[in-house]
This record gives structure tokens, sequence and C-alpha cells, in this order.
């Protein structure tokens, strides 16, 4: 295998596992619900129990001994089987249960399995409970072991009583022979005839004795129980811990399933590593930006400084740095404008253009960072002195060739100094074209994300239209996720009174300097026309 080929294989193996544990939740609830539905199953399903009882079968033989042959030879596993299950040993095991069960019931209910030649049988009885098991196996066991020794004690009788009469009969020849014996001449053929007749009848007698005495002495005991079913261990079914394994396993197949089909249509990115990995490029920091304040502090500020210094070694001075901002907030997210704040904090003249910002979001920012408005829609920040804010007048133009990147912010844009760096933040919900046009006057591009809003769909059109124009992202701030009843509290935490209360107030006072005003040119008019 050669490296491509190695490659390939660890990288749909790490394919695999990023997609299983991102979908993690998924994968236990599939397999919850396996186990759930399993259980379900054993509440449910009819429960049957099995009894087990062991015998060892006798072989009726007049040589039980015997070394030709071994004994278990003599037994056929079918024959056992057959009878064993037939309906004259269920008659008797169910005299033995007292009818609980009828023959067919028992029948339907036994199993019976031979091994080691026939010589060991094992019989297994189904019933609904634990007694009834164990009394059934039992009483099928015995019903078995008296029926083989009844039967062959049968045929040992009727062979006795064949051999009796046979004996008989030979017992009242050789009575016969001998009364001719006692009148016959010694010498003559008659005595000689009867002689050999006698012996003859002798020794066919020495062997039906000997066959009766052996027939006799057979044991006709059907065999030995080698374990009862209360010694054996009862076996249920369903089975408890099979089913639940079975259940969990079939949910983890189906959750694994699952989360593969899921997948790609779950396109939130839930942690900087994953949307390092669909940005394929770094995330250099994670804030907490619930309540994030203008100008960043405390630990925000620490890691937006920390980014600050790892931007600086690709961004060059003069150059555009395009901010995307896929937070999907109501307005821009404080973390896209403290990029440019911290980067200012540093030294470095840092020019700031928030085009989609509304203009309660500029009064914010006015308030927030001491903003001195100049000519051109330049404001100088107080606070921060090397940042100044842009905000071009000819936004909403129909006649613009694009609606936020006007040719105000354009001229903005190239106007800049040489030792000047451009902050343009764009929202990932601009138009496309807008997008498009900053990725154009860019030098590089930074993206702040946040926990489970920012989508791989956007995040991956960004990259391919970034690649194509070969403007590098250097990479990407995350924010924290925001639970959903947090969320309408995020934002700029402004040091300012309640936003509604800001904008009502500086409203009235708009409008009472322009009362003013007018009442003071009408004045004028008045007195002039006097």
């Amino acid at each position: 295998m050669n490296e491509d080929q190695t490659g390939a294989a660890s990288l749909g193996f790490e394919q695999y596992v990023f997609v299983l544990k991102r979908q993690w939740r998924l994968l236990i609830g599939a397999t919850v619900i396996g186990g759930l539905v399993a259980a379900l199953y054993l509440l449910l399903a009819p429960q049957t129990v099995t009894a087990t009882t062991t015998l060892n079968l006798n072989v009726i033989t007049t040589e039980p001994f015997s070394a030709q042959r071994a004994a278990s030879g003599l037994l056929d596993d079918a024959t056992e089987t057959a009878i064993a299950r037939s309906h004259v040993v269920a008659s008797r095991a169910s005299d033995l249960l007292k009818d609980s069960f009828s023959p067919n019931e028992i029948r339907s209910a036994s199993t019976v399995a031979t091994t080691s030649g026939a010589a060991v049988v094992t019989v297994d009885f189904d019933a609904s409970t634990a007694a009834d098991a164990i009394r059934g196996a039992d009483a099928v066991a015995s019903a078995y072991l008296s029926f083989r020794s009844d039967q062959a004690q049968e045929r040992i009788d009727v062979m006795v009583s064949n051999l009796t009469e046979r004996i008989d009969a030979l017992n009242k020849t050789l009575g016969e022979v001998n009364q001719q014996l006692v009148s016959a001449d010694p010498s003559s053929a008659a005595y000689a005839q009867a002689t050999t007749q006698r012996q003859q009848i002798l020794t066919e007698l020495d062997g039906l004795l000997s066959e009766r005495n052996g027939l006799q002495s057979v044991d006709t005991t059907g065999g030995i129980v080698l374990s009862a079913a209360e010694d054996n261990e009862l076996a249920y079914s369903p089975a408890r811990t099979v089913t639940l394994l079975t259940g969990l396993a079939a949910g983890l197949v189906v959750g694994i399933i699952a989360a593969f089909v899921w997948n790609p249509f779950d396109r939130r990115l839930r942690n900087a590593k994953e949307m390092s990995r669909e940005l394929r490029a770094p995330v250099f920091a994670t804030l907490d930006a619930r309540r994030e304040d203008v100008p960043a502090r405390g630990d925000a500020a620490d890691s937006l400084r920390v980014t600050r210094e790892r931007l600086l070694v690709d961004i060059y001075l003069g150059s555009t740095v395009l901010v995307i901002d896929a937070t999907h907030r109501g307005e821009t997210s404080p973390t896209a404008v403290n990029l440019a704040v911290v980067t200012a904090q540093a030294g470095h003249n840092v020019q700031l253009i928030v085009p989609e910002g509304s203009e309660e979001f500029r009064d914010h920012l006015r308030t927030a960072l001491a903003l001195e408005a100049a000519s051109g829609g330049t404001a100088y920040s107080r606070t921060v002195p090397a940042l100044r804010v842009f905000s071009a007048t000819d936004d909403g133009d129909e006649l613009q060739g694009d609606l936020l990147l006007t040719e105000q912010t354009h001229v903005a844009i190239d106007n800049a100094g040489a030792e000047d760096i451009t902050f343009l933040v764009l929202s990932s919900s601009a138009h496309p074209a807008s997008i498009l046009a900053g990725l154009r006057v860019s030098r590089s591009v930074v993206i702040v994300t946040r926990e489970k809003d920012t989508t791989s769909t956007e995040i991956r059109w960004l990259r391919e239209e970034a690649d194509g124009i070969e403007t590098p992202i250097l990479g990407a701030v995350a924010e924290r996720a925001v639970s959903r009843g947090d969320r309408g509290e995020a934002g700029i935490a402004w040091p300012l009174s309640a936003r509604s209360e800001r904008t009502a107030s500086s409203r009235h006072s708009a409008r009472t300097d322009e009362t003013a005003a007018a009442r003071d040119e009408e004045s004028s008019v008045v007195s002039g026309a006097s």
C-alpha cells in the first residue's frame, strides 16, 4: 500500500470517528430507544420457562458388560427420541401430572435430545411458570423410563413363557424316552435309539434353561435420572439478558446508520474543532461573548490579544482585512469590532468599516469608543487614538455598484495609508455580491463564528470563494454557544443606559433642537417683514 492509499484509509477512518463523535447524542438516543423497546417487548411478550431433566438410559441385554460391543451401540437415537415423544409416554406423563396438561399439550411442550449414542437423553419442557416447567420435565422423564421398563419386561415375559412351554414339552418327551429305556433290551436297537434321543433332549433342555435363566436375570430398569429439573438451571424465553443486549446492539447499529444519514443535514458547527475542520484554518480563540464589552475586557481581551499577535504575522500594513461575521446576531458581533480595537491598541493605525451597521449601532460605537466626528464620514476615537471608524453616507443607493461597498467605501479603502490596516466587517448573511466584492478588495480574511449558530454551508462557501480568488483565510475567532433563554440578552454590553431610553432621548433632543431652530427662523422672517 502506497502513501496515498494509506492517507486515504486514515482519512476515511478519521471521518468515521468524526461523524460518530459529532452525532454522539443520536447514537446514545438510538441505543437507549433500542434498550427500551427490548424491555417493553420483555414486558408484553408471553414468557416461557424451560426446565431440563437429564437421563442415563440402561441397555436391556443379557450381557450388559460384554466387551465385544459398547452398550451405547445397542441404542438407536431416532428410536429413543420417537419413544420419548410418543403419545403413550405423553399419556403416562399426563396421568402423573393429574391431567394438568393433556397428552397433546405435553407433546407440544416437550423436546427430547440424545447424546453419546442415545445413552444420555435430555428432556426439555416449556411452561408459563417455573413450577409447571419443572413438574412437566420430571413427569415426561419418569413416564419415558417407566415405559421403557414395562416394554422390556413384557417382551421378556413373553420370551420366558415361550421357553417354559418348550421346556415343559421337552420334559414330557424326556419322561417318555426314559420309560422306553427302562423297558427296552440294552442290546437292542430301540435302546440305542432311545439313548440318543434322550441325549439330544437333555442338550436342548440345558440350552433352553440357560436362556430362560438369562432372560429372568435381565435388568429391566429403563434408566436413571442424572439430574432432575430442579437441579438444572431454568431457561427463560425470551431471555432477558440476550434480549436487552440485542435491543441495545440493534439500537446502536441503527444509531450509527442514522448518524451518517443525518450528518450531511446537520450543518450547525458545535465547537472550535468542527469549525477548524470545515474552515481548514485554525480557530485562534473561543470567547464568551454573551455580554462582551467594547473595548473587550477580562478573558475576552486576553484571548483577542493573542489572536491579534497571530494575525499580525500574516497581515501586511496598508492592507485590508475582511472580517466575516457568521454569528447570526441581530447586530454586528462585538468580537468583529474588538478585532480592530485590539489591533489599534497595539499602536497600529486601524480603520474600521462596518457597512451594515445601523444608526443605533453607530450611536453605540460613538459612545463606547468616544468617537469624534470629522470630515468625510471618518470619526476618531479618543480612548483608542490609533482607531478611526468610517461610515459612508451613500449607502442604500440603488445606483451604486454595491449596496454595502459603496463608492465612498471604496475610496476610504483605497485612500488608507501605507501604514494603516483596514478592517472591513461584513455579515455572512449579506448579499453574496457584497461578500465577493469584499474578498476582492481584501488581502486576507478572518471569520467570527458562534458555536451551534454558524453553519458548515456558509463556511464552505466562503472557503471555496476565497480559494477561488486566492484570498487566504487566516483563521477564525469563535464565540461560545448561547442558550435560547440568553440569546435575547446577548450583544454589546454598552456602558450606557438602556438602548430604548437612549434612542428616545436622542430623538427628543433632536426634535427640540429642530423646533427651536424653526421658531428662531420664523421670528427672524417676521422681524424682517416688519
